[in-house]
């Protein structure tokens, strides 16, 4: 499955309006355990985002590669920025402390989530809505997703279901597999 940029922006959106102070480290680490809820329950990612080890434990790729870009856009020609990040539209940049942080321009429809999806994401801000981001930080430390991945690798995806009873992890795995297949063969078709 490829990566959904409407499903970042839903998600940012309910976050926005569950009154999260959202920084990109916070951001990251929700959509972190967004997508582990998700892969545990139902065996596939909401944001089919690769996951990598950094220092402030695991990330999502794409989604940061695009947070990055919208608080800090980097590709200028004579000073003006290149291209348009779709978090423009509906986004803007604030300040949340001493943080750059998002705050809504605009609602979306949020006709790209799932059923599942939005269990997932209500499920985490539950959970983790009220915890500070250095908790959160904390939390995902003592992850094996991020304790067995040498810095900067990608994760893999079978280390998120740490702690499931192994006929659950081997059903995911299959799951898993299935995905990564399908991506192989759409890369083919698509060259």
């Amino acid at each position: 499955m490829q990566y959904d940029i409407e499903k970042l922006i839903d998600i940012l959106m309910l976050l926005v309006k569950n009154k999260q102070p959202l920084s990109k480290l916070r951001i990251t680490k929700l959509l972190y355990f967004i997508d582990k809820y998700h892969i545990r329950k139902y065996g596939r990612f909401v944001l089919n985002d690769r996951y990598y080890r950094l220092p402030f434990g695991p990330v999502p790729f794409l989604s940061l590669i695009y947070i990055n870009d919208f608080f800090k856009p980097e590709v200028r020609i004579s000073g003006k920025k290149v291209g348009k990040n779709p978090l423009e539209e509906y986004f803007s940049a604030t300040k949340y402390r001493k943080y750059d942080a998002l705050s809504l321009k605009k609602d979306v429809n949020l006709n790209s989530l799932s059923d599942s999806d939005l269990e997932a994401i209500e499920q985490v801000i539950k959970k983790y809505g009220n915890f500070a981001t250095s908790r959160l930080v904390d939390i995902s430390h003592n992850e094996k997703t991020w304790k067995e991945t040498i810095e900067p690798k990608e994760i893999e995806p079978e280390l998120f279901l740490d702690g499931l009873p192994e006929e659950e992890k081997e059903a995911i795995k299959k799951l898993i597999e299935i995905d990564q297949e399908n991506d192989c063969v759409n890369v083919a078709l698509n060259k």
